[in-house]
């Protein structure tokens, strides 16, 4: 019965069940005819998933529970969830910090990722990506952050709602990068300002951070976390072909033997 309770199948279930109560109940309408029958079920939920730490601590112990990973993302998250039992008592919808307990029970969704086949592996590469990626990003945090401070000496006066202080500047050029309105934003202040030295100033600064930010910088940033992601299927393929050169300087080696 218990083996059960904690079964795979048994608490994907109540995951999807979960995060549907929470997807809908988050509709006013929908909230208003359920009367709270969608919050009953995720405290309900909430329930559940306390009951299950507890059965797998109790089927093994608590050291051999939190060797493992997945183990301890989903008490760090069902820890987080707690606060919510005390609805009953306190009713904690009335305060702002009920925010951040929704976006903690939505994180239990996170728990899904386990029963991906390889999912220790995906986890690996993505560890081993964010690691080899660090350095791009740091640079890329720079150079944008240089970029935003020649914005905002240039561009302030003009269009102070873009470019104002070099933190609205950081996250114009952000979106620049995106290439999120990277030719609107120009296009205004090029409009603001009929002379031709103004115009190439704004376009030149633009094209230069959409191609050194955004198309280059990007990229860059995307081919090493791609390259860390599929290192292990390139190092099998390097060993493969290792090894099929050796067979074939070996054949090569007893075919010049049996010549006479």
């Amino acid at each position: 019965m218990l083996n059960f309770f904690i079964h795979e199948k048994t608490v994907i279930t109540i995951i999807i069940i979960n995060a549907l109560a929470l997807f809908l109940d988050a509709f006013p309408s929908v909230h208003a005819k359920t009367y709270n029958l969608l919050y009953l079920v995720d405290y309900c939920c909430v329930i559940y998933f306390i009951l299950e730490i507890f059965i797998k601590i109790r089927l093994s112990t608590f050291k051999l529970f939190w060797e493992n990973g997945w183990n301890r993302f989903d008490f760090i998250i069902v820890l987080a969830s707690t606060p919510v039992l005390l609805t009953p008592i306190i009713d904690l919808r009335s305060f702002s910090v009920i925010l951040i307990l929704r976006l903690s029970r939505l994180l239990r969704m996170m728990k899904v990722l386990r029963f991906i086949p390889n999912s220790e592996k995906l986890a690996e590469g993505i560890g081993r990506a964010l690691k080899a990626s660090v350095g791009v990003f740091v640079a890329l945090f720079f150079l944008n952050l240089l970029l935003a401070t020649g914005a905002t000496m240039l561009f302030s006066t003009a269009a102070p709602e873009y470019f104002g202080n070099p933190l609205t500047s950081l996250y114009t050029l952000f979106k620049v990068f995106t290439v999120e309105g990277w030719y609107e934003i120009p296009d205004m202040l090029a409009s603001q300002n009929h002379s031709m030295y103004w115009i190439m100033l704004v376009r030149g600064y633009f094209i230069l951070s959409v191609i050194v930010g955004g198309i280059l910088g990007l990229s860059l940033a995307n081919a090493v976390f791609v390259d860390e992601m599929t290192i292990d299927n390139t190092q099998k393929a390097e060993e493969m072909l290792a090894g099929l050169k050796e067979d074939i300087q070996e054949l090569r080696k007893e075919i010049q033997s049996l010549k006479p």
